[in-house]
């Protein structure tokens, strides 16, 4: 009689969806809403294990606007542990946005000051 051994827990118990996930834009897409034509741009999120798409209108390809959508994203679908990207200017731009923002946030003199204003 063979004993089976136990399979690992990553296949086992499926994973959180948008756990890893990737964005990609497309368009311009042009709208009917107020105006007679707005030019607007899709932010596709995609899982990697289930495949499943969440997408998100943005108004133009800047950082704010996608932080915008990205910040819509995660309070919909849960934080990401990992996000995949092309290496567009958009992606470029936020990433340095969000190093900077870790590095402020990170700091010893950030932590310092919330310490001894908590």
């Amino acid at each position: 009689m063979q004993i089976e051994v136990p399979l690992p827990s990553e296949r086992v118990v499926p994973p959180t969806p948008f756990t890893i996930t990737g964005i990609d834009f497309d368009g311009p897409v042009n709208i009917e809403c107020l105006k007679p034509r707005d030019t607007t741009y899709i932010a596709l999120f995609t899982c990697a294990t289930t495949r499943a798409l969440h997408i998100e209108l943005v108004s133009d390809l800047t950082t704010d606007k996608f932080l915008l959508a990205l910040q819509r994203f995660v309070g919909r679908r849960g934080l990401p542990n990992t996000i995949y990207t092309d290496n567009a200017t958009t992606s470029l731009t936020t990433n340095k946005e969000l190093i900077l923002l870790w590095q402020t946030l990170s700091s010893a003199k950030t932590q310092q000051y919330y310490v001894q204003n908590a």
